[in-house]
């Protein structure tokens, strides 16, 4: 893939995951049209320029159907906008790419968890909005 249509793929997957983030801080939610806007865009984008194969958009895809399972199986306590989200990156990066976004924010996520238990500003039951997490790994690994 050329490198400014990458660079056009980059900048939508920031957008997307920057709006969410900021959504999933504020009031623990998705935006509902974005994932349709977005996944919409992501589509057409990967017909128009043919980016990557089949198998790797369809495991990029993967990645967030397992997070939406994980949903299904904690009874909400994973949240399935956080597996719907990570269903849209992966119609952008693949497989690769977008696993390890998912594990960057589980690990970005997870650190900032314990600290915060350690001081004693949560608890266990207390809710992690996921959404800002994922935007750090994501713009960790451009910059990194």
């Amino acid at each position: 893939m050329e490198q400014g249509t990458q660079g056009v793929l980059q900048g939508l997957v920031g957008l997307f995951l920057i709006c969410n983030a900021w959504q999933d801080w504020r009031k623990r939610e998705i935006l509902p049209a974005s994932l349709w806007v977005f996944g919409g865009v992501g589509l057409a984008l990967q017909r128009i320029w043919g980016g990557q194969g089949w198998q790797s958009l369809a495991g990029g895809v993967f990645v967030g159907v397992m997070l939406l399972f994980c949903a299904l199986v904690t009874r909400g306590n994973i949240g399935m906008g956080d597996g719907l989200l990570l269903c849209i990156t992966g119609l952008y990066l693949g497989f690769e790419k977008n696993l390890t976004l998912a594990l960057g924010g589980l690990l970005l996520c997870g650190c900032c968890s314990a600290i915060l238990l350690l001081i004693g500003r949560v608890n266990k039951k207390t809710g992690i909005p996921f959404a800002p997490f994922l935007l750090g790994a994501y713009l960790g690994g451009l910059f990194l």
